[in-house]
């Protein structure tokens, strides 16, 4: 009996401390719940601004890209026309073309000219052969000589020596005769375009490495211009200004002294 009575008290303690004790479970289980629910919502509150997010990221590197293409392709006809443009100029002088193909492909390269007032700026400074001239042009009987010559400009202190000063030299037989004809060579104020030779001119000559008593001496050894005082007008129409060997510079008389108005010129830097 008493065993019974222990038994039955155990059971009913047992019930009334479990009784006691399950509303603090299920406080604490309910809070916890409460704590992974809201947990969850962050998390998906989460995962949808990041949905949210992602495309329109996407989105803004694809416009991007897409702004980054387009400039490039609308970059890339004109680099390619004009390095087109360039290559069809050169193919024709190298093809001996006459000179009204030759003078349409440059006036087309001319459109691209990369160097902005040509005339005052050092780009246009350096040694400069000759590629190409116009039948007008007097030198270029010269280059149509059966034997081998060649005609380079000097522009530029550097080149020259003097400063506002410029040189034309040709070369006959490799050096076995070589005339050179050096002048004023500065930009005209009124065109920043234009190059203006003019005088005084000076004109010598080597032969074999000999100089040659072509030109008057004023008194004192000094020297004298003998080729008369006109102005020429040189415009730059093309001046690549990489300051590299190979730039090209296309150039057309267009005032001047009779005897070289109207004559164009292709050099290329040396």
């Amino acid at each position: 009996m008493l065993g019974k009575m222990l038994a039955f008290t155990d059971v009913n303690h047992g019930a009334a401390y479990n009784a006691k004790r399950t509303p603090f479970r299920s406080i604490s289980v309910q809070n916890a719940h409460r704590r992974a629910c809201n947990r969850s919502n962050v998390m998906a509150s989460q995962q949808r601004q990041h949905a949210e997010i992602v495309p329109q990221r996407r989105q803004m590197l694809n416009f991007a890209a897409a702004l980054a293409m387009g400039s490039m392709c609308a970059s890339i006809p004109q680099a390619r026309a004009s390095s087109d443009a360039r290559q069809a100029l050169l193919d024709a002088i190298n093809g001996k073309k006459g000179d009204e193909e030759v003078i349409g492909l440059l006036r087309e390269l001319a459109k691209q000219n990369p160097t902005s007032s040509p005339a005052k700026s050092e780009t246009i400074f350096g040694k400069w052969n000759l590629l190409w001239a116009s039948e007008n042009a007097e030198v270029s009987r010269v280059l149509k000589l059966p034997i081998p010559a060649k005609s380079t400009q000097l522009l530029g202190k550097d080149f020259v020596g003097e400063e506002g000063r410029g040189a034309n030299l040709i070369d006959i037989g490799n050096g076995v005769v070589v005339v050179r004809l050096t002048s004023s060579a500065v930009p005209d104020e009124k065109d920043d375009t234009t190059v203006v030779i003019g005088p005084p001119f000076y004109l010598s000559a080597k032969l074999a490495g000999k100089e040659l008593p072509i030109q008057d001496t004023q008194p004192g050894g000094g020297r004298k211009s003998i080729l008369g005082n006109e102005l020429n007008y040189f415009r730059q129409l093309y001046v690549e200004n990489s300051g590299r060997p190979g730039d090209l510079r296309v150039s057309e008389v267009y005032a001047g002294d009779p005897a070289v108005k109207g004559s164009i010129f292709v050099h290329q830097r040396s």
